[in-house]
This record gives C-alpha cells, sequence and structure tokens, in this order.
C-alpha cells in the first residue's frame, strides 16, 4: 500500500518544522490527529468508455454516472492539524496493468501550502486550503455562477510551485454514482501552476468536481488544458475518480425549526395513500419483509408507488370554522392559553369518490435549551362516523376549557446554530409525560355527541403488552429518498409513537378498558420540503419493526420542480433548454421560467416568464429565451460540427505498454475544437461504435481499450464531424 501526502500549512510552521529536522532528528512525531473526513474513492478506468454525462458534464441539473467503471479503489482522508490540513491517500497497487496517476511517483510526496510567498512576497489567504479541501464547507460557492480564485504553493520533492485553483459553480442537482445519488454542486475548475522561475502561469489543468455539502468532493474528473483557454472542456480526460463510500466525518443533515413548522399556506403537496393492508414488500424493488428492514436501509426508492386508493392534499392554514368544524373545541381555539396556532390540514379523496380530512393543531415554543412544538388538538376522519379508529377521533393536548392536560411534544429541536434550532441524527428521543387518566380523546362527530362522547387515556398493562401511556418521537437516521415522481432528496428518517390504553370512564378501571393503542408513524423529512413519505402501522401492533403491512401511507409526487433541466441549445442571445418533469405529473399544469446573469440574486430576476410572458415561448417541456445578456455561461453564438473527415488513423502497441496507440492526420475545420475516439468490437455498423475518449487538438491517443476497431472524428462545439475510414 503507497501512501501519498498533501500538507496544507503555514510558513512560519513550515520553517519550524525545518529546524527540528536539522537540529533535532531524534525528537519524537507529534502524534497524528484523527482525520476530519475519510472516504474510499473508486479510481475511474479511462481504457473503456466512460458515461457521457462524464466526458460533458456542463448544461445539466442530473448526471448518471452508475455505469462508471472502477480501476481500483483507495482510502482518502483528510487531516486538520495545528500547522494546517493534511490529504492523504491510501492506494493499493492495481492487480493488473500500468499503475494509474495516483500512485505513478512510487513514494510518498507532500504539497504545503503557504501563507507567505517567499519567492514573490504575496501573502496568501491562509484559508484558501480549506476552502480547496473542504468545498462543502462554504455555502456560499456552491450557489450556481458563483467565482472564486484560491492561491497556494504546491511543494514536492524539494521543488515549490506556485498554484491558482479558479473555481466557477456551473450547475447544481443529483448525481447517480455506483454508491448511490448524491445532492451536489459542479464546479469547473481551471488550474495554473506556476514553476520556479518560469515568470507566470500556465494552465495545467482543467478538472470538473461535483461537491456534495455534507460529503465534499464526490466525483471528479480531469482534462488537459487546450491550448490558448484553459477553461476549455475539450482536452483528454487524463484522471477521474467517483466516491464509493464516506467512512467517517461526513456533516450531519439538518432540519431547521423553521422548515418544519411553516406558516399558514406556505406550501401544498399531494401523495398517494395506497390504503390499509399495503405489504412492505410491495414499497420497494427490494422487498423488504418488514418495518425493521425498511428502517435498516441506508437509501429507500419508492418510486414504484404512482397509484393508490386516495390521493392525499396538505397544507397549513389559519384555525377558522371555515377550515374545520371543531374550531370551537379544545386544543383549537386560537384565542385561548396558547395563540398562534396553525392547522395542518391533509384532505385524503378516495380513488372512487368520498373525502375525508385529517387535521392537527401545533404551536412553536422557544425554550431555553430547545425549540419545542407542541401538538395542542387534532381530529382523524374529521366529519365521518363509525367506532373509535375508524370515525372521527378528536384528541386534545392542550390544557383549555379549565381542564389541565399532559402536553405532547410533535418536534423537538434541541441545536443551535447561526441559523437557528434544528434536529439531526443521534438527538435525544422526546416524550412527554405520561397521561394520568386524563379527557383527551372524544368520540364524537364534530362535537354532536355519542354513545361514548368522551374518552379516557393512561398507561396500563393490556393484552399486547405494557403501554407507556405517552406520545414520543425520534430521529432514526439519515438516508436518501426517490419518491413517485421520481425525484431524489436527502432525508431524516423520524419516528412517532402513540402508546396507551382508552377508558370510558374517569376511573380508568380495567372495567371500563374500551381500546389500545400502540401506533408508530414513520416520517421521511427533507429540509425546506417538509414529509415527503409517511407510512403509518396498524392502531395496536406489538412492537415499531416485526410488522408486514401498514394501515396508511403518504407518498408525496409533487408539486415539485423539473427533475432534471439541460440546455439544449444556444446563441449570442437565445438559449434553449428542456426539462424532465418526473414521472407523475397529473397535478401539473404549467411552469415558470426564471433566469438571471447572478443566479440566487436578492433582485428579481430579469427573465421571468410568469409576469413577462412575452420573453418565452414554452410548449410543454421546453423553453426558448431571448434577451440582450440570456445566460452568460452558456450562449457561445451558435453551434459549430466540422465537415471534414479524419484521415490517416494508425494504430500501433504503446511504448512502453500495456495499451495501444491511435493517431491520425490534423483535420483543417473552422470548427475543430479537439477529436474523439470511438471503438467498437465489430465494424459492421455505425451503432456498434461508442465513444472511448476526447482529446484537444493533439493527435494522438494512447490508452488500453477493450474494442479492437477504431474511429475518430473531428469534434466541435455542436457535435462531431462525418466518420472516415476505421483501423484496428
Amino acid at each position: 500500500m503507497r501512501m501519498r501526502t498533501i500538507k496544507v500549512g503555514f510558513l512560519a510552521f513550515a520553517a519550524a518544522a525545518m529546524a527540528v529536522a536539522a537540529s533535532g532528528a531524534d525528537r519524537p512525531a507529534p502524534p497524528q490527529p484523527a482525520p476530519s473526513l475519510t472516504a474510499r474513492l473508486g479510481d475511474v478506468d479511462l481504457s473503456v468508455p466512460v458515461p457521457d454525462d462524464l466526458r460533458r458534464p456542463e448544461g445539466k441539473s442530473r448526471w448518471d454516472l452508475r455505469e462508471t467503471l472502477i480501476r481500483k479503489s483507495f482510502v482518502r482522508s483528510l487531516l486538520e492539524t495545528d500547522d494546517g490540513i493534511a490529504l492523504q491517500d491510501a492506494v493499493e497497487a492495481p492487480p493488473y496493468g500500468a499503475p494509474s496517476a495516483l500512485d505513478s511517483r512510487g513514494t510518498p510526496y507532500e504539497i504545503t501550502l503557504y501563507k507567505d510567498d517567499a519567492r514573490t512576497g504575496d501573502v496568501l489567504d491562509s484559508d484558501d486550503a480549506r476552502r480547496w479541501l473542504f468545498p462543502g464547507r462554504f455555502s456560499g460557492m456552491l450557489r450556481p455562477g458563483v467565482r472564486e480564485a484560491l492561491d497556494f504553493i504546491e511543494e514536492s520533492d524539494g521543488s515549490a510551485d506556485r498554484v491558482r485553483a479558479e473555481i466557477e459553480t456551473v450547475g447544481i442537482g443529483w448525481v447517480d454514482l455506483p454508491s448511490g445519488p448524491r445532492e451536489v454542486a459542479l464546479q469547473r475548475v481551471a488550474l495554473l501552476r506556476e514553476r520556479p522561475g518560469a515568470g507566470g502561469f500556465v494552465p495545467d489543468r482543467l478538472i470538473h468536481r461535483w461537491v456534495d455539502p455534507r460529503a465534499g468532493v464526490v466525483a471528479e474528473v480531469a482534462r488537459r488544458p487546450v491550448a490558448g483557454d484553459a477553461r476549455a472542456a475539450t482536452g483528454a480526460i487524463t484522471e477521474a475518480t467517483v466516491l464509493e463510500q464516506v467512512l467517517a466525518g461526513a456533516a450531519t443533515l439538518k432540519i431547521y425549526v423553521q422548515e418544519i413548522d411553516t406558516p399558514a399556506f406556505s406550501g401544498v403537496s399531494y401523495g398517494w395513500d395506497r390504503g390499509a393492508g399495503t405489504a412492505i414488500s410491495s414499497l420497494t424493488p427490494q422487498g423488504y419483509a418488514t418495518m425493521g428492514d425498511l428502517i435498516a436501509a441506508g437509501t429507500w426508492d419508492f418510486s414504484g408507488n404512482t397509484s393508490g386508493s386516495a390521493e392525499d392534499a396538505s397544507t397549513g392554514v389559519p384555525v377558522t370554522a371555515a377550515e374545520t368544524c371543531n374550531a370551537g373545541q379544545c386544543g383549537y381555539n386560537p384565542g385561548g392559553a396558547f395563540p398562534n396556532r396553525i392547522l395542518s390540514r391533509e384532505d385524503v379523496t378516495a380513488t372512487g369518490g368520498g373525502l375525508t380530512k385529517t387535521n392537527a393543531v401545533t404551536e412553536r415554543e422557544a425554550r431555553p435549551a430547545d425549540v419545542t412544538v407542541w401538538l395542542r388538538g387534532g381530529a382523524q376522519n374529521e366529519g365521518v362516523s363509525g367506532s373509535f379508529g375508524s370515525g372521527e377521533s378528536r384528541f386534545c393536548y392542550a390544557s383549555d376549557d379549565g381542564v389541565t392536560r399532559t402536553p405532547v411534544p410533535l418536534w423537538r429541536l434541541p441545536n443551535q446554530d447561526a441559523l437557528g434550532w434544528y434536529m439531526q441524527t443521534g438527538d435525544p428521543a422526546w416524550v412527554g409525560g405520561p397521561f394520568n387518566c386524563e379527557q383527551n380523546i372524544f368520540n364524537t362527530v364534530c362535537g354532536a355527541g355519542g354513545v361514548i362522547p368522551r374518552i379516557w387515556s393512561k398507561g396500563c398493562t393490556g393484552t399486547s403488552g405494557v403501554h407507556a401511556g405517552t406520545q414520543s418521537g425520534q430521529v432514526l437516521k439519515g438516508g436518501v429518498v426517490t419518491l413517485p415522481s421520481g425525484h431524489t432528496f436527502n432525508a431524516l428518517l423520524v419516528k412517532t409513537v402513540a402508546d396507551f390504553c382508552v377508558y370510558a370512564a374517569s376511573g380508568c378501571s380495567s372495567l371500563f378498558k374500551v381500546d389500545e393503542v400502540r401506533t408508530f408513524v414513520y416520517l421521511w423529512q427533507v429540509p425546506v420540503i417538509g414529509t415527503v413519505v409517511r407510512l403509518t402501522s396498524a392502531q395496536n401492533v406489538a412492537d415499531g419493526t416485526s410488522f408486514s403491512t401498514v394501515a396508511g401511507t403518504d407518498f408525496a409526487f409533487g408539486l415539485f420542480p423539473p427533475l432534471g433541466i439541460t440546455v439544449t441549445g444556444s446563441t449570442d442571445t437565445t438559449v434553449s433548454l428542456s426539462w424532465d418533469p418526473g414521472h407523475d405529473t397529473h397535478r401539473i399544469t404549467g411552469y415558470k421560467v426564471y433566469w438571471g446573469t447572478s443566479s440566487g440574486a436578492g433582485t428579481p430576476y430579469p427573465f421571468d416568464s410568469r409576469r413577462n410572458p412575452g420573453q418565452a415561448s414554452i410548449a410543454g417541456t421546453s423553453a426558448v429565451g431571448s434577451g440582450r445578456q440570456p445566460v452568460r455561461a452558456t450562449t457561445t453564438g451558435g453551434t459549430c460540427i466540422p465537415t471534414v473527415e479524419v484521415s490517416g488513423l494508425t494504430v500501433e502497441y504503446a511504448s512502453p505498454g500495456p495499451g495501444i496507440r491511435i493517431c491520425w492526420q490534423p483535420a483543417s475545420d473552422p470548427c475543430l475544437v479537439g477529436y474523439e475516439v470511438l471503438g467498437a468490437t465489430s465494424p459492421q455498423a455505425a451503432a456498434n461504435f461508442s465513444a472511448i475518449a476526447e482529446t484537444g487538438l493533439e493527435t494522438c491517443w494512447t490508452g488500453d481499450p477493450s474494442t479492437g476497431f477504431f474511429l475518430v472524428a473531428a469534434r466541435g462545439t455542436g457535435g462531431t464531424g462525418p466518420w472516415g475510414a476505421y483501423g484496428r
């Protein structure tokens, strides 16, 4: 196993280290700190065709790299020390073929960032190393259109180069890796290098890297620069890596209180309820047998749940008689002891017709050690007649109407940072005090009375075990969830539990016990969006993991923005876009298009198809925008495709081997920006050929492809030119 170390520090510490080496070589080395981030990465095999999204990453918001082949794996550790940041790669030698660029040196080497450049007298930003090695920590860098230049000194084998990384964030979206999906920002990096005595920077590499805000760089592809344009993405790929697994140190997903306790009318969501008795094994392609098996998964693909027995529509509204017939009942009163309550309303429409309402009244309280969102009241199946559990059941956990009741925390957020109070994996479970034979459940239809209109609750030892007499919640874990629409999100899986017995009389004696409740509700919570999946157990299950069917589901399918956006063409004054609306669009009636030169700016976008419909021509899932300055990053003055065939193709064994060397005669065409090398196992049909590599204007390529027949085509900004003769 070989080690590669990139060490980032300051000049004063580097000088002190050199003094120790000169006068005290026998001193023991200081202990090495624990890594801040450790991940297993895969070195991409470039001898076979790589995914098109790796070769042409810009102009997209989703990238499919699942078919990327890994040549070998290595472990990368980022360590923060007293004198800076160290990057260490532990690389195992490949079992076959030549070493990759990652271990081609054969010996450890070190790169150091200096605050001061003694050669030039420049003072460099000491934080540039962290911004380069931990890009996920600097959210401002991940906004599309943001540019930043980072300067540092790279010292290796006694030679010190000055390096400048000119970074621009050119996209945001989701990348599908062989190890799973990741939410990312795409950065284009022009890496420039000044060697000692060279007298100026020269282009070194063009890098595209996908940055996960929580895991750092999860995919990267490097190219040779194009002569005269260090930022042109047309050079040959020299190296590529993808994330296989984060081993330690990834940032934890946070959900802030303002993202789950939102104002009235701040959003609406739609979802599918597949109905009571739905098998858990039918919810995902993996066919997990029980709830415990489903919880244990690291990702959850619910994209197959595109229909149901009912459709849910949810939003938050003020507590008024217009929204609920229980507005004057316990827990709903906005003018009582606990004002400023919000009613979360859910309308459930059966596929065959019929509407039922389920709602919950919540209230936020800021406390010294946390922020708690209390559940003050609510109703299941409002307006529906039936016995307890099938008809309307109102519940009250607010000390209104002269009755003292035990409150129930719906959410508890015990962490705080500059953005406010939040919850995350590892937080302690929250639980309300035990009910003490309290009258907090009403088994009536909108307060109209009934045979047993009032029900008391407390803990007990029942027919299905001990009931604690409480309601509680807990953040279980984080993971990635895919919805029926095809959208993918980072989510926290949260469990809430209602666990008590119900009685028909205030004495709460066993003689008057009418039912038992042990209900588990599992919620997949996404920042800003809220609950995207809800699974509810039957009323009285034995535990929270062994059941194999659910009593209800809510798989959100919208309203969501497009699944992916692609630039399909551009000129000096126009840009053409197309988008993938997702798999379930029956609630979507149209789209708004916003367009500006500074993404996310506080001022209104100059291009807004809602306020200025004449600016865009929208037909289905595409749009063409025009204006004096529509999109700075992608308007190019039109596309250009070469018309000449590449000739003089030769194929020979590479020296030194292994692999082959393919060369050709240079093409003369005004559209030429480089070449594309294609390979096939049989030359009988054009469909047999697929792209192996792209080069710049150089006319040779060396690699170790598995195919035996080869073509080279001239490449322009709009595509490749005609094919000529092939070689083998």
